[in-house]
Formats: C-alpha cells, sequence, structure tokens
C-alpha cells in the first residue's frame, strides 16, 4: 500500500453485542481510508459474535483481526491484548456503540499531517451524542473526547490505560506535549450512542446532556435516519 496511507488498526472490544457489533463493522466497511484493519476483541464463549466475523471475512474483502478472551480480565487488560495483535502504525478506537462517518479516518488522518507541526495524534473536541431512548440528538460541548482517538501505536504501548479501559491517560500525554491535533470543526464524523448497557452509568450520560446543544426534531431525524440505516 502506498506509503502516504499507513495502516491504521481499529480497536472494537465488544461483549455479547451482535447487532452493534454489526453496524460497527458496516461502518468500518464504508471507511474511504484505503489501508486499515478492524480488530475485534470478543469473547470465548460468544459464539453468535465469533459466527458474524467469520461470515464477515468470507464476504467482504476486509482485513479483520481477532483476539477471544474470557472476560475474566478488565478492559484495559483486553484492549492491550489486541493491540499486540494489531500491525498498524497507527491505532484508531472502533466502539461498537457508536455511529462513524465514511470519512472519518481520512480526515483525522489528514489532519494530523500540517507542514511545520509534530501531531502524533488526532481527537475530536465536538462530535454527535445520541440518547436512543428519548431519540434526542445533541451536538457535544467541547471537550477531548477520548473515544475519538487516532494516534501512532507506540505512543498507545506507553501509556497505559485507566481501570475504565478509556484513554484519558493517552490524549494527557499528547496534548501536553503539543502532539494532538484537536479538530473541533467536524462534529458529524462521530455519534456517541447512549443505549443503557454503555460503561458509564444513566449520570454520566446526563451531564454530557445537560453541558450539550440539543438539536431541532427535523435535524435530529436525519442524523437517526443515518445511525438507524
Amino acid at each position: 500500500m502506498n506509503q502516504s496511507y499507513p495502516l491504521i488498526s481499529c480497536i472494537c472490544v465488544t461483549n455479547n453485542r451482535p447487532e452493534q457489533l454489526k453496524k460497527a463493522i458496516s461502518c468500518f466497511a464504508d471507511q474511504n481510508y484505503p489501508n486499515k484493519e478492524l480488530a475485534i476483541s470478543y469473547l470465548k464463549n460468544d459464539l453468535l459474535t465469533k459466527e458474524i466475523v467469520e461470515n464477515t471475512r468470507q464476504k467482504d474483502i476486509l482485513k479483520i483481526v481477532t483476539v477471544e478472551h474470557t472476560g475474566d480480565e478488565p478492559l484495559e487488560k483486553a484492549k492491550i491484548h489486541v493491540i499486540n495483535k494489531c500491525t498498524g502504525d497507527y491505532l484508531c478506537i472502533w466502539d461498537d456503540n457508536d455511529w462513524y462517518h465514511p470519512s472519518r479516518l481520512m480526515f483525522q488522518f489528514n489532519s494530523m499531517q500540517i507542514v511545520g507541526e509534530r501531531y502524533q495524534g488526532s481527537v475530536l473536541s465536538r462530535i454527535m451524542l445520541y440518547d436512543a431512548g428519548t431519540k434526542k440528538v445533541y451536538h457535544a460541548f467541547s471537550h477531548n473526547w477520548d473515544g475519538t482517538l487516532l494516534c501512532r501505536k507506540e505512543i498507545f504501548l506507553l501509556n497505559p490505560y485507566t481501570k475504565d479501559g478509556e484513554n484519558t491517560s493517552i490524549t494527557t500525554f499528547l496534548s501536553g506535549r503539543k502532539i494532538l491535533c484537536q479538530i473541533d470543526d467536524a462534529p458529524f464524523l462521530y455519534i456517541h450512542i447512549y443505549h443503557g448497557a454503555n460503561i458509564h452509568d444513566d449520570k454520566h450520560f446526563e451531564s454530557f446532556m445537560k453541558q450539550s446543544e440539543l438539536l431541532a426534531e427535523e435535524l435530529s431525524n436525519k442524523i437517526i435516519k443515518l445511525i438507524d440505516n
């Protein structure tokens, strides 16, 4: 593959959520970035997820890496195991809770290529939030949204995950050294979906919504159609 497009490994740790995984795989397949792989970590006894992954491999020309885990280890260790199996120069979080625009990888990678800068990672500071229970969509407040992180693999390995498997330590490391590209003008690239079974509880997401702007019903309906397709 052309060196101008280094391999990006997208990390997805799933847990008995086959329908959500299907959507995450679909979003990955639609990405217009040409050199990518999807690394999926799933429970060893989750046979339905395993079937979905194998069927995808047979039907689609996608590069997929898999790691089975027992469920006994914490999320951060499951992520480290799948990262160690990845072959990409860059890593990107690919949460099966969420929806991704087809240009997400391309946009974030290109944003890091500014002449004179030394960006080693990029993060979206504006995204969309969707509450699946209330069918409401929000334009999120300005914040380094850890789940949108894309950066060099060696930086992931140097900075341990927090106990909940989030990437705060990595974004803090990059930001403190002024090598994090913070993208504030492309919230359409990423929709974080709250469905009640996320890592964080209701209060966590409610605090996000209180700080965010509720979108008009017409625009919200258009966004919901994108998610549901």
